[in-house]
């Protein structure tokens, strides 16, 4: 991977640390309706990711660039195959202010986003849809570098 684009992915992994730090409560009171169950469940997701991210940006440069294929992050794209009738799909996993459904970019905190968030290669996951549960296997994640920070 080019130096100066690792240079530009860790800046934004770093600045993912930075706003979920910083900016939580905002984000928080503003995307979870519910304060019960939900508020629990999430933040124990950000607490997760957080970990990782923070385990990631100590990593050497080469480290850091095979981990992002390792794990699904913000920002990642996912290949999964859906084991009932054998169709892939990908997905992006992005914050709520990015999605864009007609490309498969959806949200870490809707029901397929929170499943996927974390997810490794061949890791086995029931996405729950609109349309059912449907179990899938990750088979790939690439990291998607997508410039400037955009979280709001």
């Amino acid at each position: 991977m080019n130096p100066s684009i690792l240079q530009g992915t860790r800046k934004h992994l770093i600045n993912q640390l930075v706003f979920f730090d910083e900016q939580y409560s905002l984000f928080f009171d503003h995307y979870v309706r519910d304060y019960g169950k939900e508020k629990q469940t999430v933040d124990d997701m950000i607490q997760r990711y957080k970990q990782t991210l923070e385990q990631l940006l100590a990593k050497d440069d080469s480290a850091l660039f095979e981990s992002l294929k390792s794990v699904t992050l913000l920002g990642s794209s996912v290949k999964v195959l859906f084991e009932e009738d054998g169709f892939e799909e990908s997905f992006t996993v992005v914050y709520p202010t990015d999605i864009d459904p007609d490309n498969n970019r959806i949200s870490f905190l809707s029901p397929i986003g929170r499943q996927l968030l974390l997810a490794a290669p061949h890791d086995f996951v029931v996405l729950e849809s609109p349309v059912g549960r449907q179990q899938v296997q990750v088979r790939e994640i690439s990291f998607t570098y997508m410039g400037g920070f955009s979280a709001q």
